[in-house]
């Protein structure tokens, strides 16, 4: 075998390399001595973060046993429209333990009476509501509504709440007729669709007159313009002078604003 020529070449890459070697190997030292400062130096910081995080749960305690502001009753309520039809017709009436009176009322037909124009919004009833009952689950013979308020005058409107449940058979139809039938005055009887996705009920009457009469309040709606269930609470929120019914409304918004998505309305 003929034994290998070494040249200059080979020589400065052999030197070349284990230059490099021990060049990595400083930087490797270098870097680990960096890396050993850098931690001793953190952990005092570290000690002092944990103290601080440690006063700051504390005081969450603290507050959250005070205040608890994650606490809801709305966080009970079952997906039933029972719960919330309660809900409703409790503020709804003038009577009832909230202590406001008709406000919450008023500004609740009012809320409905911005949507309407010409002979229909003459004649809704929003004015005259000193007297007004609120009955729940009143029952006709052509079923329970959910919500009927009996207003001065013999003027009654049917509040039927679909926060997620569909329509039974002919039932706002049923529902408007059972109406008229007490007041025996087609203008006297209104029917009101409260709708969890913002769609008008399907089942409503044939007539012209009696289908004008029921009208629909989605719960949100996008903006700000009325009518909707969000809206309205907002205004009860904003004219309670009760701070205790203030509380309830603020859950109430959020129980609704946190369940239901903003429905595209004409107008809105």
């Amino acid at each position: 075998m003929i034994p290998r020529m070494t040249t200059g070449h080979d020589v400065a890459l052999a030197d070349f390399f284990t230059g490099l070697d021990s060049a990595l190997d400083q930087a490797r030292r270098t870097h680990r001595a960096d890396l050993a400062a850098f931690f001793a130096g953190l952990g005092p910081v570290v000690a002092a973060a944990r103290r601080a995080q440690a006063v700051l749960d504390q005081k969450q305690a603290v507050f959250d046993r005070r205040v608890a502001p994650q606490f809801s009753v709305f966080d009970y309520f079952k997906e039933r429209e029972t719960d919330l039809s309660r809900a409703f017709g409790g503020l709804l009436d003038p009577a009832g333990t909230h202590g406001q009176g008709d406000t919450f009322l008023q500004l609740f037909l009012g809320e409905i009476r911005c949507s309407l124009t010409g002979k229909l919004r003459e004649n809704f009833p929003d004015s005259d509501t000193q007297g007004c009952k609120a009955h729940l689950e009143y029952s006709t013979d052509k079923g329970r509504i959910d919500i009927v308020l009996e207003m001065p005058g013999n003027r009654w409107i049917g509040i039927e709440n679909k926060p997620w449940a569909v329509e039974q058979p002919d039932q706002i139809k049923n529902y408007m007729c059972a109406l008229r039938s007490k007041t025996k005055k087609t203008e006297a009887a209104w029917v009101l669709y409260l709708s969890g996705n913002g769609n008008d009920p399907e089942t409503l009457p044939e007539e012209g007159e009696g289908k004008e009469r029921c009208l629909t309040m989605p719960y949100r709606t996008r903006g700000e313009k009325p009518p909707s269930v969000e809206n309205w609470i907002q205004r009860c929120w904003e004219r309670c002078e009760a701070e205790r019914v203030r509380w309830f409304l603020k859950d109430f918004l959020e129980y609704v604003e946190g369940n239901f998505a903003p429905a595209d309305r004409p107008g809105a």
